[in-house]
């Protein structure tokens, strides 16, 4: 949801970096081969994830559990330094795609589920703000708290 690194607009248009976005799944196939997410608003992307736009966003919640549980180790590996494969490997990647009817039955358990993750997410993501905005205050004596009765 949140990252420490960001291109500028220029960059974005001076490069044609490709925008990903929201609610796209997204893999990472080099180095931290196999991490998958669902992107929670716009984002750009270095040329080591892939995206695996769709029409149909109902079947993101499968598509992010089947690429979690993937064998990625069973598509080779094109990196004498660390475990990676190709964009080339990984448009070929053959997939179980479920019925209309399976993935309805799927969702009625898992979207919630993703809701719940999502909410948890950025809860946490509010409370690492609120931490690094007050911890500094308080560290410097900015914020006394001696006389808060807990």
């Amino acid at each position: 949801m949140k990252t420490s690194e960001y291109l500028t607009k220029a960059a974005i248009d001076k490069f044609n970096v490709v925008i990903v976005p929201e609610d796209v799944v997204i893999l990472s196939f080099k180095l931290t081969i196999g991490r998958v997410a669902i992107t929670s608003e716009q984002m750009v992307t270095n040329e080591a994830i892939a995206h695996f736009k769709t029409d149909n966003k109902l079947i993101n919640p499968y598509l992010y559990c089947y690429l979690r549980n993937f064998d990625y180790y069973s598509l080779g590996n094109t990196s004498s330094i660390a475990t990676a494969v190709n964009s080339k490997i990984i448009k070929k990647m053959k997939f179980i795609v479920p019925t209309n009817e399976e993935l309805e039955k799927f969702n009625k358990f898992a979207i919630p589920a993703f809701n719940i993750i999502r909410l948890n997410q950025q809860e946490i993501q509010n409370l690492i703000d609120i931490r690094d905005s007050l911890l500094p205050k308080l560290m410097s004596g900015e914020i006394d708290v001696s006389n808060v009765d807990l």
